[in-house]
Formats: C-alpha cells, sequence, structure tokens
C-alpha cells in the first residue's frame, strides 16, 4: 500500500509538473497575447469613437489661418474664441435653442411616461392579440419613418379624425376647421401621446423587458393589499424604474435633439439645432461675400467646428450628469444579452 500511495504521489507531482510547464508555454504566453490583442482592439475602437471629437476640440479653438499650417497638429499655436464670435453671429442660438428644447425634451418626458405605461400592459396582462401588437411595436423599429412620409405629411396636413372633424366643420358651416399641424410642435407632441413618436417602438421594448423581469409576486401582494393594477403601477412598479426611466429620457432626448427629417419635413423651421447646422455652411458664405468671417471660406471649417461643439454642449452636460443612471438602466432592462 505505502509503494502504490507513493507511485500516486509520485504521479500526481509529474501530472503537476507537466500542467505548470503547459501553462508556463502555451497557456501564459497565449494568454498575453490575446490581452494584448483585446488592449489593442479596445484602443482603436475607443480611437474611432473619440476622433471626431478631438478633431473638433482641436479646431474649434484654433484660428483660421492655422487651419492649413503643417505645423499645427492637435495643439493650436494660439486659442481663439473668434470662432464662437462667428457661429452666435450667424445663428440665434439663445432662440435656435430654445425651439430645440421644445421638440426635444417635451416630447421625451411625454413618450417615456406613455411608453412606461403601454409595456406595462403588454408585459403583465394576458388578452388576445397580445403578441401581435409586441410583434407589431417591434416593426415600428425596423421599418424607417421616411417610408411613411407621405401618409404622416397627409394626415398632419389634414388631421381629420376618423371623419368627425370634418364632418363637425360641415354641419356648423366651417365655424370649426380641420387642423392643420404641419408647421407646429404639436407633429412631435401628438405621436408623442399616442406613444408613435420617435424611436418609441424602442422605448416600449425597453420597458417590456424590464417589466418582463419583475417577479408577479410583488403583483401579487400588492393585490391583496387592495391596489387595483393602475394604483400598482404608479405605487410599486413606477418607483423601481428610476434607472431605466432617465436611460430612456436620455435616449429620447438625443434623438430628437438630432433629429434633423422630423423639422425640416413637417415643422418647416431652420431654428432648431439640426436644421440650424444643415445651414451653417450656407450661411457663412453669404457672409463671406459681405467680407465678414473667414478671409477664405475654405477655412471655415474652424467656424463649422465651433457649431458643432456648441450643438452637442447641452448633450454632453446631459449624459455626464446620468451616465451612471443610463449604464445602470440599460444593463436590468435586459438589452445587455442581446
Amino acid at each position: 500500500m505505502k509503494k502504490i500511495k507513493n507511485h500516486l504521489e509520485h504521479m500526481d507531482k509529474v501530472k503537476l509538473r507537466e500542467d505548470l510547464v503547459h501553462y508556463v508555454r502555451v497557456k501564459k504566453p497565449t494568454k498575453k497575447l490575446w490581452s494584448l490583442v483585446r488592449h489593442i482592439l479596445l484602443i482603436g475602437i475607443s480611437f474611432i469613437i473619440l476622433y471626431p471629437i478631438m478633431f473638433m476640440l482641436s479646431n474649434a479653438f484654433k484660428p483660421v489661418e492655422q487651419y492649413y499650417d503643417p505645423s499645427v497638429i492637435w495643439i493650436p499655436k494660439a486659442f481663439t474664441f473668434a470662432n464662437f464670435a462667428v457661429v452666435l453671429m450667424v445663428i440665434d442660438f439663445a432662440k435656435v435653442l430654445w425651439n430645440t428644447v421644445v421638440i426635444a425634451i417635451l416630447p421625451a418626458l411625454i413618450q417615456t411616461a406613455v411608453s412606461m405605461y403601454v409595456a406595462y400592459g403588454l408585459a403583465r396582462f394576458n388578452f388576445k392579440g397580445r403578441k401581435l401588437i409586441v410583434a407589431l411595436v417591434i416593426l415600428t423599429v425596423i421599418v424607417p419613418q421616411q417610408t411613411i412620409s407621405t401618409s404622416l405629411y397627409a394626415s398632419y396636413r389634414n388631421m381629420d379624425i376618423f371623419g368627425l372633424i370634418g364632418w363637425l366643420s360641415q354641419v356648423t358651416g366651417g365655424a370649426i376647421k380641420v387642423p392643420n399641424l404641419i408647421g407646429t410642435p404639436w407633429v412631435t407632441i401628438l405621436p408623442s401621446l399616442l406613444s408613435v413618436g420617435f424611436k418609441g417602438g424602442l422605448y416600449i421594448f425597453i420597458y417590456l423587458q424590464f417589466f418582463s423581469g419583475i417577479p408577479k409576486e410583488l403583483q401579487e401582494a400588492a393585490s391583496i393589499d387592495g391596489c387595483g393594477p393602475i394604483k400598482t403601477f404608479l405605487k410599486i412598479i413606477v418607483p423601481t424604474t428610476k434607472n431605466i426611466t432617465l436611460s430612456v429620457i436620455l435616449l429620447s432626448v438625443v434623438w430628437n435633439w438630432n433629429d434633423y427629417y422630423t423639422p425640416a419635413m413637417f415643422i418647416r423651421t431652420k431654428d432648431t439645432i439640426s436644421t440650424a447646422m444643415a445651414g451653417f455652411q450656407t450661411q457663412l458664405e453669404n457672409l463671406h461675400n459681405l467680407g465678414i468671417g473667414a478671409e477664405n471660406i475654405q477655412t471655415a471649417n474652424t467656424q463649422i467646428q465651433a457649431a458643432a461643439l456648441m450643438s452637442i454642449i447641452p448633450l454632453v452636460i446631459l449624459y455626464v450628469i446620468l451616465q451612471k443612471y443610463f449604464a445602470e438602466g440599460i444593463e436590468n432592462s435586459g438589452l445587455t444579452g442581446f
């Protein structure tokens, strides 16, 4: 027995030595190589993402004469705020900012509340057609808004709900007119109230994933305590959605803020961040023809970068404030598993 025990101990030592040699010769170098590859990929992806912001920051504070100076790479020889002065001369930034806030933040808040309520009903109640409605919600995420632009424009131009307003107009001799929403903020507010606003299907889906993970026992306990569905939603469910709600608000504000299609197509205004930025180059050319701004219109890129920087500052501030809740909200929503 002692010989067998010694033999087994010897075999264990030999195996341990072989495993150690294999780890040192194969696994350890492979682990280091994979770690190096991961770091290279992360650095490369980070550079691709951050490069536009770095380029913007570098050129926004750069004098126009240094834009094509090969000796100036990232840090300007002298910082200037003249580019921002030209932006404020070309764009009524206070007006543009206020208009953008109206069509970005107000619909975002409305859409978040409505999407939460719709998702709660789809997640916690079983009824005929539920799966079909969920499928249609996902379909709205896939189908681009531009594909239904003609029908949307016709609906906003002649908002005759089931023909009732047109009938009332005839009965009252034209005293009641069919509303025309084109050129008004209602083209963003009304869809948000009906949960079909910009990216509304995605927000419903995010909440749907979150509510599906809440134990049904919580709802049953609230029911035993005398809470109805609405009271359970308001008193029990809503307080648990803080992180996910702030995440949805942040996503909605960012998408509405950068949306060019709706303000240009339906609101028909040049006084939002997206539309003002789109026409900024033309306005700079007009100023150049009057002898104002860059001496050479080709060097006006520094002023364009300054305008772009000013347009994203509110979003950056909002993200810095909410980034903790955003990360936790996306993690808790269940989307990280996809």
